[in-house]
Parts: structure tokens; sequence; C-alpha cells
């Protein structure tokens, strides 16, 4: 099964509009991951335990602010992600919630035409008699490219029988292997989105709904999508959704068949899977993750230009405010901050900063916050410090 988690990046400092018509130079600024998104990896997380499958991150937005974003979040709760998509063009700067359901619809589609693809190739190969030899070599290419679940093609001793290596061995026919090939690529017609309810620089909550009536349009279908979702288990035999969902003082049960796409709330607590199916999800399981998030542009999406970035927005957004950093607590006489102004640096392999006079530096590794202290870059957080603050 393929879970598809949509992220974003959004500025740090919450909302500084740096042009007048509302759009937001994310290149220019201190990007951190939507605070909601984060119930999105958990939820895709838990569906990968129970069902099996392949956790694909997906967002939009200058990829090297990105990257650093979603990195961390292949070692993020028990398996995190394992692999993730950044859509990138100048094209797609400046767009509202519907250009951005458009651009992310696509990513989507691409995603699954990226894993029908080498299923459709194995089924071709059979087809035309190649001999077991080619089709298990060709298999294993593919595998490699962790294209291939573990119950069409897997070299892990734990995985038993899988379809491509009965048929090398000579235990299933090209008729059988063909069939199993066809229940693998309609299985991927079969997958589950989900994403944070809203994010922190538009609090419009709209994008994961228009994402679902926009793949409804491009895969003709009625697309099941539910906002609000506070729990929620998936069968692992019928993939069916049984989901929870609280507006107000409404509490609604509501069942979806996938493909389906959730919006997660912040309530939302994964519940620990049966272990009793893990043969299963272990068969459904991919080989591993692939490590570096890779970049689509427009081109690449086959977007239409005019439905992208500004020229693909009806929506006119006024002037915002920078409305500063989120607050934090200091204390008088204890609290260790920064005494001017520090740019951003790499140490360790990590990037930091940048951070200005007054910002805390209490939670910096030992060796960093030792190299800045040893600097005088650092001191105790002073009733001078705290005037200067309250009055500027």
């Amino acid at each position: 099964m393929l879970i598809i988690a949509l992220l974003k990046g959004v500025p740090a400092r919450t909302t500084k509009v740096v042009t007048v018509g509302g759009v937001l130079r994310r290149e220019e600024m201190d990007i951190v991951l939507n605070p909601h998104d984060s119930k999105a990896v958990e939820a895709a997380d838990y569906v990968r335990r129970k069902v099996g499958g392949k956790t694909v991150a997906l967002s939009m937005g200058p990829d090297i602010k990105l990257s650093p974003l979603i990195k961390p979040l292949y070692r993020a709760e028990v398996f995190g992600v394992d692999e993730a998509f950044i859509l990138s063009d100048r094209k797609m700067a400046g767009a509202d919630t519907l250009a951005t359901s458009y651009a992310v619809s696509l990513g989507v589609r691409k995603v699954l035409e990226r894993h029908v693809k080498p299923v459709e190739e194995l089924i071709s190969l059979i087809s035309s008699g190649a001999s077991a030899d080619v089709v298990a070599a060709r298999a294993r290419e593919l595998y490699g490219q962790n294209l291939l679940p573990n119950k069409v093609y897997s070299d892990l001793p734990s995985v038993k029988d899988s379809a491509i290596g009965m048929f090398a061995a000579g235990k299933a026919s090209a008729d059988q292997t063909t069939k199993l090939l066809e229940d693998t690529k309609s299985s991927f017609s079969q997958f589950i989105i989900v994403s944070g309810i809203k994010t922190t620089d538009g609090e419009t909550g709209s994008v994961g709904p228009q994402v679902a009536e926009s793949l409804s349009e491009m895969m003709g279908l009625d697309f099941p999508h539910l906002t609000y979702v506070e729990d929620f288990e998936i069968d692992p035999a019928t993939l069916v959704v049984e989901a929870e969902r609280k507006i107000g003082r409404l509490v609604q049960k509501v069942e979806l068949h996938c493909p389906a796409l959730l919006t997660i709330s912040p309530e939302y607590a994964p519940r620990p899977p049966d272990p009793s199916n893990q043969v299963s999800v272990r068969g459904n399981n991919f080989r591993g993750k692939t490590l570096n998030p890779m970049k689509w542009t427009a081109d690449e999406l086959g977007a239409d230009a005019a439905r992208l970035g500004l020229a693909g927005s009806p929506t006119i957004v006024g002037p915002g405010v920078d409305i500063g950093k989120p607050p934090v607590q200091k204390i008088i006489g204890k609290s260790i901050v920064f005494t001017k102004r520090v740019e951003k640096f790499s140490s360790g392999g990590a990037d930091f900063g940048p951070y200005d006079a007054g910002d805390l530096a209490q939670a910096l590794p030992e060796a960093v916050f030792a190299d800045l202290n040893a600097k005088g870059l650092l001191g105790v957080f002073t009733l001078q410090m705290f005037q200067r603050e309250l009055f500027s």
C-alpha cells in the first residue's frame, strides 16, 4: 500500500509577508515543518505498521529549504518515512490553495505512476516470453531502486515465496505470476493520503479536501475525504477505513473505502498495530528507504502552467504583519541567551541559526553551546535585556 503524507514548510516567524500581493518568499525565510503535519506523519506510520507498504512524504516549495526539514523524518516515529518528493519550481511560486492543490495532486499521480510502471514492465516481460532469469534480473534491479514490494521480489531471508522468486524457481507458472502482478498493480490504486488539518501560515484547512477534489477530476472517480479526524482504524484485508471526527459538539463515525484522504486532528493518537498481521505487513513493505528527497519540476509533473502559481491563483491576499516568533519563557538571572545576533552556521553536519540577541540558547547541543560561550556570544538573561525587549 502507498501511504502519502502531505507536508509543508512554514515560516518560523509565522507571518512575514514580504510583498503587498501577499506572496511569501520562502527561500528568504527561516522555514520549519508545519506543526500540524507531525500528526500526519504519526498517522502514516500507523498505517505502515498495520497494513504494510511504503510511506511517502510529499511537499511543495523551495527544495533547498524543505530538504533539511524532511531528512529527519526518515528517523521519525518508529519507521519514519521511506521516500520523499519535493515539488519545486518557480512556476509554482505564489500559489493559493487551489493552485497548490492542483500541483500536489499531480505529485500524487506521479507517485502512483512511479510504482505502477515497474510492475507493468515485469508483466510485459513475462507476456513477451522472456526467460525467468531475465525477469528475475530486471526485478532485482527494480527492487534495488525501492520500486517493488517484498511480495513481488525480495532478497530478505525473512520474506518467503515472492512472486518472481517462485517464478524463477519454477514453482509458479507465467500465468500465475502475471495474476499476482496484476493484483499488485491494482493494489496501488487503493492508496491513502494523510495531512495536517491546516497550516500555521494559511489556517484555511482547505488544501486536503481540494487535493481530493482535484484527484477526483484527474482519476475520474469520487475521491472520498474526511477532515478533523481524531481517530481511525484500517482493515488490512479490505482497506476500509473507519474514522471518527469531532466538529464542535458533533461526533461523527464514518466509513471510507481506499483510495481516501484524511486530515488529522491535533488530538489524534495512533493505536498499537496488531502483531498477528506482521507476515502480510512484511510482504507489503518495500526494500528500505531512499534517504535523499527527490525534486520534481512543473515539466516533470506534466503541469498546465496556467493552473500553477500566481497565474492559477484566483485568491487575492492583502498585506500581512510580522507578528514575531512564538513566545518563550526566560528567567532573569538564570536563562542563557544570545548576547548578539549570530548568523546561520554549521557544526557537526547540522545547520544552526540565525539567532537574534535574546534568543534562548539552552537547547543547543553541548559542543555548540560550549563553542559559542567561549566566543562570548552567550550570557545570562538580565533585567536590562528584559527591559529592552519590553520597551523596544
